[in-house]
């Protein structure tokens, strides 16, 4: 007699996940003993500071790494995942922070590329359908009720757009899984939040979110379970509702370890105008806003703020500032000496110190030593020549002074900077940008990949300057950050300063209204 019994399939547990995965570099074990499960229908956080072992097991759940030992776990069954192909096949899809678009393509035909829906055979051929493609387009981004503007070129769409057109081209492909790393980095509050519902909507879909963040305040917002990570191992996993933010952070850091802001510098009163910028105007860098007729003071003694959504101009803004571009208009003025037009040399002799956003590739030289890092354009210095030879002996007291005082950690002078922690090169730049007291110290995303005992230290050293009287000029993504450090805020949105807020009045939400203002509101923001 045949079986008649219900033999429906037992609901899927793990949707995405790892048990016990191990992946070594050499000597150095990135993962180890590694679990993870991700339910269906979840929005699962994975945090942990930089070498935590996050990035190395978001490329074995994506096929683009193998484990040593262990497996990667999809429905409930353990899998081999070849290629990243073969993971889009099986519906695991990643956002990355730097986003996947084609600049020249629209939208729309970023939305299709690689999977194009074609018409029939004509006596031409067979070519790609464009009002199937939109038709696609506009009914996902219904569903998801987002408005996109297909026939936009993805390299000048805003970047909240060019994510949502990451994400929606994903589920066209019927995604399954969307891993999303650092989705809020440059976005500005009210874009998070818009960024937030529609998660919560293809949760609520079905979809399972891996959701990477270093911003606890969002993983307790968003997250219906939260992973954290420490040397490569798993320490916890929780309900999002049975922890906090202090005890996540006592995870991350690990028990021992204290991340509580120093006590704040006893600042004096600003003093005398700085930095002196006026009726600044730049071209743009590809894909930003040109600066516009920017007006700014920064005075001795000073930490101010600038925010805005990036690609508003404000590296172009930077660039000026620090003597890197030529604006086309403007003057800039530094301790009373003009010097729009000028090389950086000129800027720094002036008395110019400057944190690079680009620590990797304009901060430091990564393949020479710590020594000649700290060191930069200070060996020629008189106190560290005799005629035309170096005093080596003076060269490296000073280097190590230098790292010794802002606790870098390192081995030995002759090894290469590349060997330093994230968090010890930026100490390390630190230390060499204002080893030489400058009066001005241009400061650009200076906490971008470095971990949180890294960052309370970095927020020390910058309160600890101004309260010498050096002027500072804070640039950064991370409004908490601003917020924290600066006396006042100042607000770039299309290439123009649009608002500037007080310390004591300043907030996530009112810098974000800022941030998204348009042209329209700009006069009346300038007064």
């Amino acid at each position: 007699m045949a079986d008649t019994r219900n033999h429906s399939a037992a609901p899927v547990a793990v949707r995405l996940g790892a048990r016990d995965v191990a992946k070594s570099y050499g000597a150095v074990q990135a993962n180890s003993g590694i679990t993870l499960e991700v339910a269906p229908a979840e929005i699962h956080a994975i945090v942990g500071e930089n070498g935590a072992g996050k990035s190395t097991l978001m490329r074995l759940l994506q096929g683009l790494e193998q484990p040593d030992a262990g497996s990667i776990v999809f429905n409930d069954r353990p899998i081999r995942l070849r290629d990243p192909e073969q993971a889009l096949g099986l519906g695991i899809g990643m956002v990355h922070q730097e986003f996947m678009l084609a600049p020249e393509l629209t939208l729309l035909e970023n939305f299709v590329l690689g999977h194009e829906p074609v018409t029939a055979a004509l006596p031409l051929g067979r070519r790609i359908d464009w009002r199937a493609a939109r038709a696609a387009g506009d009914a996902l981004a219904a569903k998801t009720d987002l408005a996109i503007d297909w026939d936009r070129r993805a390299g000048t769409a805003p970047v909240h757009i060019q994510q949502y057109t990451e994400i929606l081209r994903l589920l066209q492909r019927g995604m399954k899984v969307l891993i999303l790393d650092e989705p809020t980095a440059v976005l500005a509050p009210q874009q998070a939040d818009d960024l937030f519902m529609l998660l919560r909507q293809l949760r609520d879909q079905g979809t399972s979110i891996v959701f990477i963040s270093h911003k606890l305040r969002e993983v307790i917002a968003l997250a219906d379970r939260v992973t954290i990570m420490r040397r490569g191992r798993v320490v916890s996993s929780s309900r999002i509702g049975e922890t906090d933010i202090d005890t996540m952070t006592r995870h991350i850091v690990g028990e021992a370890a204290s991340v509580a802001p120093p006590a704040a510098a006893v600042r004096a009163a600003a003093g005398e105008p700085v930095l002196e910028v006026s009726g600044l105007s730049a071209p743009a860098l590809a894909g930003s806003h040109p600066v516009r007729a920017v007006d700014l003071r920064v005075r001795a003694g000073e930490i101010v703020g600038m925010a805005g959504i990036a690609g508003n101009g404000q590296d172009e803004f930077i660039e000026c500032v620090v003597g890197l571009r030529k604006p086309s208009s403007g003057t800039v003025r530094l301790k009373g000496h003009a010097l729009a037009g000028c090389d950086n040399a000129d800027f720094r002799a002036a008395g110019l110190g400057y944190i690079s956003p680009d620590r990797a590739h304009e901060g430091l030289a990564k393949a020479a030593s710590i020594e000649d890092n700290v060191m930069a354009a200070s060996q020629r210095a008189p106190a560290f020549r005799r005629g035309p030879f170096r005093r080596l002996g003076a060269v490296r007291a000073e280097a190590f002074r230098r790292l010794s005082q802002l606790k870098v950690r390192f081995g030995r002078l002759s090894d290469p900077v590349a060997s330093l922690s994230g968090g010890n090169q930026q100490r390390l730049v630190f230390a060499r940008e204002i080893a030489t007291e400058p009066a001005l110290l241009v400061v650009a995303q200076p906490t971008r990949g470095v971990d949180l005992g890294g960052i309370a230290a970095i927020h020390a050293i910058l309160r600890e300057f101004a309260a010498r009287g050096g002027a500072v000029l804070l640039v950064s993504e991370e409004l908490d950050e601003l917020i924290a450090l600066s006396d006042r805020i100042v607000v770039m949105a299309e290439g123009g300063i649009v608002g500037e807020i007080a310390d004591e009045t300043a907030t996530p939400e009112a810098i974000g209204r800022l941030m998204l203002q348009q042209d329209s509101h700009k006069e009346a923001a300038n007064g």
